[in-house]
């Protein structure tokens, strides 16, 4: 039997959720009720290159498990990290939490990023009917990443190191909240931190395993994309406080 809220009209309250958010702290969209038999189509779909317009990938070439490949593409291609125009490939795992999409935030639901995935990524890619209910069905239902290290709130869970709990504070200290509140830790509007323009701000569920680092994939290790990021908010940290926060990141 078919679930009262679709995969449609869960992308739908989950762009509402996320407006509110660019107003006020809304509260995190909950994972949708979904179809078990969508999703397990979808899931299917996800791995078959046919969705592609030339047969040559699948959704998951770029997105393994719904993770991210690593790599910086501009207009479907793959470029070298840092290139102009370049867009990091950003991980799918709780995805209905993070609405609107793409590191320009221009698609507000799931069904709007499909759209731009298959005419760009996918390379004129074609998907209609039930098949792109189902896609749409599976992608949201990828759970976000969790290492089971975090309390709703951030703080850290036991057994956990001194210089994680110490991070904790740290990023307490220096406001990452403000952009990265738990347990998203992301917020649903663009922020202009000095890198050529105003995009979308990421989760950092995964941060750790997430790089290159930044829209473009220009900083090639965590601890240059955080101290460029300090930087921008002109937060000085020291050196300690800054391997504490490594490590409290470590943890999401």
């Amino acid at each position: 039997m078919r679930s009262w809220l679709g995969p449609s009209a869960a992308a739908f309250l989950l762009s509402a959720c996320a407006l509110l958010d660019l107003f006020g702290d809304a509260a995190p969209a909950e994972k949708p009720v979904l179809d078990p038999d969508l999703v397990q189509r979808g899931a299917v779909l996800f791995v078959d290159p046919r969705l592609s317009g030339d047969g040559s990938r699948s959704c998951s070439v770029c997105h393994p498990g719904g993770g991210a490949d690593s790599l910086v593409y501009l207009d479907g291609e793959s470029v070298a990290p840092g290139s102009a125009g370049g867009r990091r490939t950003k991980a799918l795992r709780g995805l209905y939490q993070t609405a609107p999409y793409f590191w320009d935030g221009s698609a507000p639901t799931v069904a709007d990023a499909i759209e731009r995935m298959l005419a760009v990524e996918m390379r004129g890619g074609k998907l209609a009917g039930k098949d792109r209910e189902a896609l749409e069905a599976y992608l949201l239902s990828l759970t976000p990443f969790d290492r089971g290290r975090l309390q709703p709130d951030g703080v850290p869970m036991e057994p956990s190191t001194l210089s994680s709990r110490r991070g904790y504070a740290v990023y307490v200290k220096a406001e990452c909240a403000d952009c990265h509140p738990a347990p998203v830790f992301a917020r649903a509007k663009l922020a202009d931190i000095g890198t050529g323009g105003a995009f979308a701000i990421p989760t950092l569920r995964g941060v750790a395993a997430a790089g290159p680092w930044g829209h473009d994939g220009r900083w090639p290790d965590l601890e240059s994309a955080v101290r460029a990021n300090l930087a921008a908010t002109r937060v000085e940290l020291g050196a300690e406080e800054v391997a504490q926060l490594l490590e409290y990141l470590k943890l999401l």
